[in-house]
This record gives C-alpha cells, sequence and structure tokens, in this order.
C-alpha cells in the first residue's frame, strides 16, 4: 500500500461571480461510474500513490484534508486512470499455493 504524501499546493479559491455557485463531483458520484462504493474511491486515492496516482481534485471542501471535488469536465481523465488501474493481483500480495 503506498503511504507516501505528493506535495500539493492548496490554496484558498476565488470566489464564483455574481448569481453563479461551481458544482463539483465527488467521490459518490464518481463511485457510481464504476459501480463501486464511495469508499472504494477514497481507497484509490491512497492506495495506487506510488505507482498511479487518482486524478488530483480540483477543489478541497473544509479542513484539511477536506471533501475532495473534481470537475465534470475531467470524467474522460478519470475514466481513462480507472482503466489503466492495476488490476486484481497486482503489486504482489501471498502466493499462490503449488498443489502436487
Amino acid at each position: 500500500m503506498g503511504s507516501t504524501q505528493r506535495a500539493v499546493k492548496i490554496v484558498d479559491g476565488p470566489p464564483s461571480g455574481p448569481n453563479t455557485t461551481c458544482r463539483y463531483l465527488d467521490m459518490g458520484e464518481i463511485a457510481t461510474w464504476f459501480g463501486v462504493a464511495p469508499n472504494t474511491v477514497a481507497s484509490w486515492r491512497t492506495r495506487y500513490l506510488d505507482t498511479h496516482p487518482f486524478p488530483e481534485p480540483d477543489v478541497l471542501v473544509g479542513r484539511n484534508p477536506g471533501n475532495p471535488g473534481w470537475a465534470a469536465s475531467r470524467k474522460d481523465e478519470i475514466e481513462a486512470w480507472e482503466k489503466a488501474r492495476p488490476g486484481q493481483g497486482a503489486g504482489g500480495g501471498r502466493p499462490r499455493k503449488t498443489r502436487p
């Protein structure tokens, strides 16, 4: 499991314009694209830090680490990440028993 933290500069974002509210996708919405639980997306964000990092969020709401959000326009990027994600058994794990 990756435990390395990537250095990301976090700055306060500007307010949106008059009569405008910016909407971002949360982990629950991304989870529905892939038919997984939101906790799975949260795990993906930390599991592959060293080898296949999940796309950085566009916004964090609240205190660090906050609630991450991604722009809907990044759907293709996130889907491409998932297609290239290491599959079951990647990264080692316990070796299979050999049968005589």
